[in-house]
């Protein structure tokens, strides 16, 4: 009987060792499980709110790029409607518009040498025309740059001379003046800049120089309104001995013409004389041809027909606006008897010609030059 007690007591013991011990196991597997939905669940939580993220950065970067692009579309729409309507960009001024029918029209010209070829044969037409209203100064120095201009402005130095030019010729009014002095001399109604040729075709060279010339104009004039201009110089022939900074002159041409340009939209200066296009619409006409490309050195303009074709083209873009003169009846005889590059009545109309289509069409060479 005692054994049998010792063996049922037995069994209940290790019955009870196998119930703890299945026990313990399914706690430890039911503790996984929940271990392991726990860690499913933080990652995808993770997964979700990395995704929320993803989405959110998505939404913001095409929320962007849609508003980019219709401010894009509403600027161009914008510049579409103020193209159409001939309004364009002032740049940093606003140029005022050309005086019409002044009782006297001062110009000052702030240049080197190639604004005294711009100007010489100017009193030719003026003397035909009887125009005793008009006056042109030329601040002169050699081979002067817009950074130099601006240099001299500073330093105040009295390294230019000032000539004038009207119905009675060319004087020489000083042999060492200043430009602060000339800026404040008279109340001019147009003030015209232009680079130096070599660096004209290189637009990093004239800012930031012309803004600063404009502002130090600006605060010594005595005139109470005046017009901006910009002469356009033309390009070396193909002989220059620094032709090979462009390559070629037609190069040249268009790379000056792309300065002017972007000068233009800068600044809002959109009076051009552009003795550039008109020098290669007479390059382009056999009647016409030099043998230096219409230059006496291969840079500077040749004396008669190049510096009458020059002067036409000042008179066109600045002197007829302001004063509703026609070049039509101009019939000047300009240079030596019997030299080839005389302006006469055989060549003076087609020289007319390329000033008048170059300032129709500042940046072209004309299609209609032997018409």
């Amino acid at each position: 009987m005692r054994r049998v007690i010792s063996i049922i007591t037995i069994f209940a013991f290790c019955l009870s060792v196998y119930s703890q011990s299945s026990a313990s196991k399914q706690n430890t597997k039911a503790g996984a499980v929940s271990t392991a939905k726990k860690t499913v669940v933080k990652t995808s939580a993770k997964q979700v709110a990395s995704s929320q993220k993803t989405i959110k950065t998505n939404v913001k970067k095409a929320t962007k790029a849609a508003e980019k692009k219709a401010d894009t579309n509403v600027e161009t729409a914008v510049s579409n409607v103020v193209s159409a309507a001939g309004v364009y960009n002032c740049g940093y001024l606003c140029n005022p518009p050309l005086p019409y029918l002044p009782a006297k029209l001062d110009i000052l010209f702030i240049g080197n040498s190639f604004a005294i070829d711009t100007s010489t044969a100017l009193p030719e037409i003026l003397n035909c025309l009887g125009m005793s209203n008009v006056n042109v100064y030329v601040l002169y120095k050699g081979g002067c740059s817009m950074k130099e201009h601006y240099n001299y402005y500073k330093s105040g130095e009295k390294v230019y001379e000032l000539y004038q030019y009207n119905i009675r010729g060319e004087t020489k009014l000083e042999t060492a003046t200043s430009i602060n002095n000339v800026m404040s001399r008279f109340p001019y109604d147009v003030v015209i800049f232009q680079q130096y040729s070599l660096e004209s075709g290189d637009y990093t060279t004239y800012e930031p120089y012309l803004s600063k010339i404009i502002q130090a104009y600006n605060i010594n004039k005595i005139s109470p309104r005046t017009t901006f201009a910009f002469n356009m110089t033309w390009a070396y022939s193909s002989k220059h001995k620094n032709i090979t900074k462009y390559k070629t002159p037609l190069n040249m041409y268009k790379k000056i013409c792309e300065s002017v340009k972007r000068m233009k939209a800068a600044s809002g200066i959109d009076v051009i004389i552009p003795g550039g296009t008109a020098v290669q619409n007479a390059r382009s006409i056999g009647s016409l041809i030099t043998d230096n490309e219409f230059t006496r050195d291969n840079q500077h303009i040749d004396y008669y027909m190049g510096r009458y074709l020059l002067a036409c083209t000042f008179f066109e873009s600045i002197i007829a606006p302001c004063t509703g003169r026609n070049l039509r009846d101009d019939y000047t005889i300009y240079g030596k008897n019997g030299t080839s590059n005389q302006v006469n009545n055989s060549n003076r109309r087609t020289l007319q010609n390329c000033a008048r289509l170059a300032v129709a069409n500042n940046f072209e060479v004309s299609e209609f030059i032997d018409e």
